[in-house]
């Protein structure tokens, strides 16, 4: 199975290549920040719908401590994939 992996290298590589496992983190993450856009969209149409339906301002409150509470725990997770990317960034420029 590892032979197949390394046919998709950037470079000859010996059997023991790391790049096509350093790629399908750098793939994972990717997917990662994709899912963090789906969910910041997903705050943005909540946002929208709250808004053009309610007015009273008990209501408003509850969303954006709801959408506050989302936004911090997408800021974690960046932090996380940055550090994620920032290790394997190094060790990328190798597979050139």
């Amino acid at each position: 199975m590892m032979e197949d992996r390394n046919t998709n290298c950037p470079k000859p590589c010996p059997r023991c290549c790391p790049c096509p496992t350093l790629l399908d983190i750098a793939n994972s993450i990717a997917h990662e920040e994709d899912a963090l856009a789906c969910i910041l969209n997903a705050e943005c149409a909540k946002i929208n719908k709250v808004v053009s339906t309610y007015s009273d301002v008990e209501t408003l409150i509850a969303i954006d401590t709801s959408v506050q509470a989302t936004l911090e725990r997408i800021t974690a997770l960046e932090g996380v994939l940055k550090a994620k990317l920032d290790s394997i960034l190094p060790l990328l420029s190798d597979c050139d």
